[in-house]
């Protein structure tokens, strides 16, 4: 009787390894198999995310990616946008991130604790340094082909901006009172448009509205001119100024060109000199 008792305990408990086994095997295998897709913590990457991705690989973007300055805001309407902290982020269990400025020190350490790969984009410089980031984030996204597509729309952009200058002066100016030099990122979408930048210095510099009315540019490129209310009290609104101004050529430099350094930046300029 207690040999049958010692068999019956060991059925019952190869029928329990037979329920629980395959589950305490393949959990772990099967938590890590539920990541996928990738969130973007800021406005700059979404913009990688919503051109190089298929739908079902964006997994959040960021609070701004409708936000004016960004390029494929339209296509940004149909996706969620999720807050740069590490509870949310985890709870959406991406396979990775993808980020320029955003995300604080504690959810960069928290996502690599993690597992969870960050795909950090850098800030281009000029022309071909962002056709070199297009691809090597493309090819990081696993989407080569797709930013090889996008290296050409560029290629075609630029072409068709490429003239319009005419080697004229040019001086770019925002309502806040700042001009850029011909080594920053407007400078670089300047002479691509073939401009010649007119600065007193390389980079980007404070013009007060009495320097800016001694100079005298063959056109004035305008940025960030679009918001009339946020800017309305800044040196760029001096009557002076837009006086001068509006007896000038001008040009509107789109938010969407300068707000980040970018591939899309030519395609921007293209869409909207002018308007």
């Amino acid at each position: 009787m207690g040999n049958l008792s010692k068999v019956v305990s060991r059925l019952k408990g190869f029928n329990l390894w037979l329920l629980l086994g395959p589950i305490l095997v393949f959990a772990p295998l099967a938590n890590a198999g539920t990541r996928q897709g990738i969130v973007s913590l800021d406005m700059c990457a979404d913009q990688y995310a919503l051109a190089l991705l298929p739908q079902d690989e964006i997994a959040g973007l960021s609070l701004r990616a409708q936000h004016p300055d960004s390029f494929y805001r339209l296509r940004a309407v149909a996706f969620p946008r999720r807050r740069a902290s590490l509870e949310t982020v985890l709870a959406l269990r991406p396979r990775a991130v993808l980020r320029t400025w955003g995300g604080d020190a504690r959810l960069l350490s928290g996502l690599k604790a993690h597992g969870i790969e960050v795909i950090q984009i850098s800030d281009p410089a000029d022309i071909p340094a962002a056709r070199a980031e297009l691809l090597r984030v493309g090819t990081l996204l696993r989407q080569p082909q797709r930013a090889l597509h996008e290296a050409r729309r560029m290629d075609e952009a630029l072409k068709a901006i490429s003239k319009q200058g005419r080697g004229r002066d040019v001086l770019y100016y925002t309502p806040s009172g700042y001009t850029a030099g011909p080594k920053t990122w407007v400078g670089e979408l300047l002479k691509t448009m073939n401009y010649k930048v007119q600065a007193g210095q390389d980079y980007y510099a404070y013009l007060s509205p009495e320097a800016f009315l001694t100079l005298t540019p063959d056109v004035y490129a305008l940025g960030f001119y679009e918001d009339k209310y946020a800017m309305r009290r800044v040196a760029g609104r001096h009557p002076l100024v837009r006086k001068k101004i509006a007896g000038q050529e001008t040009i509107v430099l789109p938010s969407p060109a300068i707000a980040c350094n970018a591939w899309y930046s030519a395609q921007a300029m293209q869409e909207g000199v002018g308007l």
